[in-house]
This record gives C-alpha cells, sequence and structure tokens, in this order.
C-alpha cells in the first residue's frame, strides 16, 4: 500500500488536499505544501470515518450514506480486498491502482456538481458487489470493480456525459 493511507502520515490528514503519489499536496494548517509521505506533529485524522480519506467507496459509505466504517457493506469490500484481490498479481495492481488514483478521485467528486449522484451510484455498486462476493462470484467482482473505478474516475474529472435513466 501506498504511505499516504498510514495514519499520521499527510496525505491521511484531514488538513491536506491529495494531488498525487509523487506530487505535493496542500496543507491548509501549515498554509504550505508536503508530499503525502510527510509527516507533523499536527495530523488530525480524517472526520467521519478512519479510512475516508482517499477511499470512494468509503466516502460513498460512510460520509454520503452515514454508515459506520464497519459497516457490512465495506467489511465485506475490505475481506475481498485482503483475501482475494491482495492474492493474486492483477488484484495487487488493482489495490496499488486504487490508492495510488482515490484520493484524487475523491477530491474531484467533492467538486463535482453531481457529487450526490456519483456516490449514489457508487454507493449501489458496492451494495451489488457485496451480494456477489457472498455468492463466491470473486471473477466477476474483479471486473465490476474495475469498471467501477474507470467509471467513478470518469465521472468525477466530468469525463462523462450524466445520464437520466
Amino acid at each position: 500500500m501506498s504511505d499516504y493511507v498510514v495514519k499520521y502520515k499527510c496525505g491521511s490528514c484531514r488538513n491536506y488536499e491529495y494531488e498525487g503519489k509523487d506530487t505535493k499536496g496542500y496543507c491548509s494548517y501549515y498554509r504550505s505544501y508536503y508530499y503525502p509521505d510527510d509527516s507533523c506533529s499536527h495530523w488530525d485524522q480524517s472526520n467521519t470515518c478512519e479510512s475516508s480519506t482517499g477511499c470512494f467507496l468509503t466516502t460513498a459509505c460512510c460520509e454520503y450514506k452515514g454508515l459506520p466504517d464497519d459497516c457490512k457493506e465495506l467489511t465485506v469490500m475490505r475481506a475481498f480486498r485482503d483475501n482475494y484481490l491482495s492474492k493474486i498479481p492483477v488484484g495487487r495492481r488493482c489495490i496499488q491502482i486504487y490508492y495510488e488514483e482515490a484520493p484524487r478521485i475523491v477530491n474531484q467528486i467533492e467538486k463535482s456538481p453531481f457529487r450526490d449522484k456519483i456516490l449514489e451510484e457508487i454507493y449501489q455498486e458496492v451494495c451489488e458487489l457485496k451480494k456477489m462476493i457472498e455468492k463466491g462470484k470473486n471473477e466477476d467482482v474483479l471486473s465490476r470493480y474495475l469498471l467501477l473505478m474507470m467509471q467513478t474516475d470518469e465521472k468525477s474529472r466530468g469525463k462523462q456525459e450524466e445520464k437520466d435513466d
């Protein structure tokens, strides 16, 4: 995993605006720019959920839906990550990409005029993925998970037209 998801590092601080893995982000406490793996004595855990900084799945479940960090949806997704994805090469790469790109995506979602719609779609997909994981459809989950990451990235950047169903 990347350094910025580690507690007490700038990349996981609520005062830090993540810009990229090897790019300095802005610290609103010090009013200066730092790398995500820098640290200081004023680190402040992100609000609402322990791991919400940079995680659009957690942002959708906790900050948007108001669920606890240990809700069934996130617990199942984390178990899928730890017990399936982390055991296969493509899964490990998927985890790496997620931790590299998710903080930027969360930042873009927060700025999007379609924030609520994007987060609702993420939450609904997480619920579907949870059901599939519980049925043991891991390969299908991996495919849909990758698609979710790509679509969320596109929507957060406004690259995909919002369509009304």
